[in-house]
């Protein structure tokens, strides 16, 4: 089969309309996988003190998303499936990784009252506190033991020790952390009674989580309910499907039965965000 001239201008116009398509959305699409490895690299090494590669994580990730595209494609269609799969596989690193973070955030919160408690008791025995931070980064629980150890390890590699408090403080990202650290660098500067003002602060901490696993209990059914209201759609879609699936394939199939789904899926995110709202109590 000869080709024609106009086969053969059609393809040089093909192969040009692809090169300008990858020179053009090429620094765009390096830029959002940087910026992606640079999310994986604050979340994971920074946040989390997890020693992994953040080019293989965003590596799998990239694997991951195509393999939900192509499953989507081949389940749902091209457009709808592909589209689903974007969604699922920008959508959920996200969300596990924000799981991550609140278990340890939660983890870190609940051994803080027996490390100032340590703190406090080395103090008593005459270690400074340095070296109680030092017996808190030996023999604390973990995460706190790794938190610490972190604060100390930048501490003996020449940071200042106020310095190196404020960015566990910030790494932490929790208000009981920054109250700790606010009331040791209080007593570097005026002294006092260093074992006293950790026991009060122990207190203090304390009384506050308290209050919070009580605005949490009160608050319980709120969080249900906005789980409810995405499980409810699934159920409610499961029933017709069994009484009229014909109808129901519509929706998956028919460009207005896709736009409907995207508004039934844009007012139950709204939905959710809007109980998220009202139940948040910032104690």
């Amino acid at each position: 089969m000869s080709l024609t001239p106009s086969d053969i201008i059609y393809g040089l116009i093909a192969c040009a309309l692809t090169v300008l398509a990858v020179w053009l959305g090429y620094r765009p699409v390096a830029t959002l996988l940087l910026r992606q490895e640079e999310q994986f690299d604050r979340i994971f090494n920074q946040r989390l003190l997890m020693d992994v590669s953040p080019r293989q994580v965003t590596v799998v990730w990239l694997l991951v998303v195509a393999m939900l595209c192509m499953a989507g494609g081949l389940a749902l269609g091209v457009k709808l499936g592909v589209l689903a799969g974007l969604a699922v596989g920008l959508f959920v690193p996200s969300t596990v990784m924000r799981i991550m973070q609140k278990r340890r955030l939660a983890k870190l919160e609940d051994q803080l009252v027996l490390g100032i408690q340590t703190l406090a008791g080395g103090v008593r025995a005459g270690l400074n506190l340095v070296q109680s931070l030092s017996l808190v980064a030996r023999s604390g629980p973990v995460p706190l033991r790794q938190e610490i150890s972190h604060l100390m390890r930048e501490y003996e590699y020449g940071m200042p020790l106020e310095e190196a408090m404020d960015k566990c403080a910030v790494r932490v990202g929790s208000s009981d952390f920054r109250l700790l650290f606010a009331a040791l660098h209080t007593h570097r500067e005026r002294g006092g009674d260093l074992g006293e003002t950790l026991d009060r602060i122990a207190d203090a901490i304390r009384e506050i989580q308290r209050l919070e696993s009580r605005v949490k209990t009160l608050t319980a059914q709120g969080r249900a309910n906005s789980r409810m209201l995405g499980i409810l759609v699934l159920v409610a879609m499961g029933i017709f499907y069994l009484i009229d699936p014909t109808g129901v394939m519509l929706l998956f199939t028919d460009p207005v039965g896709n736009a409907i789904l995207i508004c039934i899926g844009m007012l139950n995110v709204l939905g959710f965000l809007w109980i998220k709202k009202i139940v948040s109590i910032d104690v």
